[in-house]
């Protein structure tokens, strides 16, 4: 069984990593975080979740776990990464990690930890397994991203440019 951490749970991507999780046999929920609903049950904030009893905690420096996942904003993770970093493995759901300094700073403004970006491993598990397993921090790619690359990976020794056209609606 393995403990499970997840730092930032009352947003929507924190929601639908419980909810999944919480189906797994091998996987232990510990701690859910949440300054806003510290304290409150978890089917308050998420209502499709009733029936399990979790409640979120503010304590964000005590977390004693196999797993943090950080279900916090883009910027947010850069922010409280060394909270974390070096205690336990740790995925992050952000963009903070998942691509270059150049570009994060193009896309969405300064960076506080550029050598973690360096050290993170993207978690494509169909194209980086072996260096996943031995990560300390994975970056978690999005699903837009996702889809073009795994798309366009047979093709990769044999285009220079691609266009991709993706439709999305909520999940």
């Amino acid at each position: 069984m393995i403990d499970i951490a997840i730092v930032g749970g009352s947003g929507y991507t924190g929601g639908e990593l419980i909810r999944l999780l919480t189906n797994h046999p091998e996987v232990n929920i510990s701690t859910i975080t949440s300054r806003k609903f510290a304290k409150q049950k978890l089917h308050r904030v998420h209502p499709n979740l009733r029936g399990l009893d979790l409640r979120f905690t503010d304590n964000l420096n005590k977390i004693d776990s196999d797993l943090i996942f950080l279900a916090v904003p883009h910027g947010a993770s850069m922010d409280i990464i060394k909270d974390y970093y070096g205690s336990t493995k740790i995925i992050d759901l952000s963009a903070d990690f998942r691509i270059s300094h150049e570009l994060y700073e193009e896309y969405y403004g300064d960076h506080s930890e550029p050598d973690l970006i360096e050290e993170s491993v993207y978690g494509l598990p169909e194209l980086h397994r072996d260096e996943i397993k031995d990560a300390d921090l994975i970056a978690n790619p999005g699903c837009n991203a996702t889809s073009a690359i795994l798309g366009l990976y047979p093709f990769r020794n044999d285009l220079e440019e691609a266009i991709v056209d993706l439709k999305v609606s909520s999940s």
